[in-house]
């Protein structure tokens, strides 16, 4: 999950706390825990691997033994600089925001090695996308709440920008949206402004937002998160319960099957097979109940494709990658294999992490890399 919602989440787990009990540093302990585990990206820069994204993010950081390592560090660090003296209430406010973190990414279709260092298995829930956009906006919604009803004054203004905020960042997004569901821009953007007009506006009625706390609007976001969390997980049992469908009624020797969750709607679903010659592909939606039409994408296998297997760097990709397809050619007397991962592909973008090797006639490599 991108850092965005992981620290917005760790703030709204944070701040319902009793803070008798969790203490003056409860929302900075645990969003800062929340955050760190991100922090493994830098090996991409510091490290010299051009596949540290796949091979060291979302590893040990995201691991529970690292947060079971880190929580501690981070909690002596707020002890000694900050107010709170209470150290096993803070690893304590650490740990959450550490496995907050991990939750988060488990619910993702990217892989995390939970298990880490015991085990390099990439576990994946399959129930949120990458970045899922209603999922921010349900951490973020209720603090900013929280901000415009914080006290009866100013709290007009407050709205009004918070409103033009969400205006901007809305027609950027909705702007993308449209592509994909095909629904005319300005009715989708005039329909999410006057819902987010709503929304900002309704606990203003009778007075009910001033006489709520912070904590409160964050349990009720919480609240939210949870049903929008249990409509994925239904939503996913049903796309992969036609997956499952499909692969039995051709008799198929599955390798792999999943139902992957798409941008901007928990409806939508990308199902995949994965067999000895390839992969099978098609888009769903959990209301349409006709049988999905799935395309195969069939995996180039010859002498190159086997002895380019064997390098190691492919053998990284290959490990990292869900829904592996590879393609063979030759041009101006090279020889080019290229590696997709089906589980990235849209049919509205190029699909990324494109993974190509060259060789030369005599089979010795040229490059190798991400194009």
């Amino acid at each position: 999950m991108d850092p965005i919602s992981t620290g917005l989440g760790g703030a709204l787990l944070a701040r319902p706390l009793p803070r008798e009990k969790a203490g003056p540093a409860a929302v900075i302990t645990v969003t800062a825990a929340s955050l760190l585990p991100d922090a493994d990206v830098v090996a991409e820069f510091f490290g010299g691997d051009e596949l540290a994204m796949l091979s060291v993010h979302r590893g040990f950081s995201h691991s529970f033994f690292g947060a079971a390592v880190m929580a501690p560090v981070l909690a002596l660090l707020v002890w000694r600089w900050g107010r709170d003296r209470n150290y096993l209430r803070l690893g304590s406010l650490a740990l959450l925001g550490f496995l907050w973190h991990i939750f988060t990414d488990l619910c993702t279709a990217w892989g995390t090695m939970a298990y880490y260092p015991f085990s390099r298995a990439r576990l994946a829930w399959d129930v949120l996308f990458i970045v899922d956009f209603v999922f921010t906006a349900l951490l973020l919604f209720p603090h900013l709440l929280a901000w415009i009803y914080r006290e009866p004054a100013g709290a007009g203004r407050r709205g009004a920008w918070t409103w033009l905020f969400l205006a901007a960042l809305t027609a950027a997004l909705v702007r993308f949206g449209s592509l994909i569901f095909g629904v005319p821009y300005p009715f989708a953007l005039l329909l999410l402004l006057v819902t987010a007009a709503a929304l900002l506006a309704l606990p203003a009625l009778r007075g009910w937002g001033w006489r709520q706390r912070s904590a409160d609007f964050c349990r009720l976001g919480a609240l939210a998160l949870a049903a929008y969390l249990g409509v994925c997980a239904v939503a996913h049992q049903v796309a992969l319960a036609r997956v499952e469908e499909f692969s039995s009624s051709r008799g198929l020797k599955v390798e792999a099957q999943a139902a992957l969750p798409q941008p901007l709607s928990p409806f939508r679903w990308s199902g995949l097979v994965q067999v000895r010659d390839g992969v099978y592909q098609a888009w769903l939606n959990v209301f349409d109940t006709s049988a999905p039409a799935f395309e195969f994408f069939p995996g180039a296998r010859n002498e190159v494709t086997e002895q380019v297997r064997t390098l190691p760097a492919v053998q990284t990709y290959l490990w990292f990658a869900r829904f592996p397809v590879a393609r063979y050619r030759e041009e101006r007397g090279r020889r080019v294999v290229e590696y997709t991962d089906l589980r990235f592909r849209s049919p509205y973008r190029r699909t990324p992490f494109l993974f190509r090797v060259v060789l030369d006639a005599q089979g010795e490599v040229l490059c190798w890399g991400f194009f």
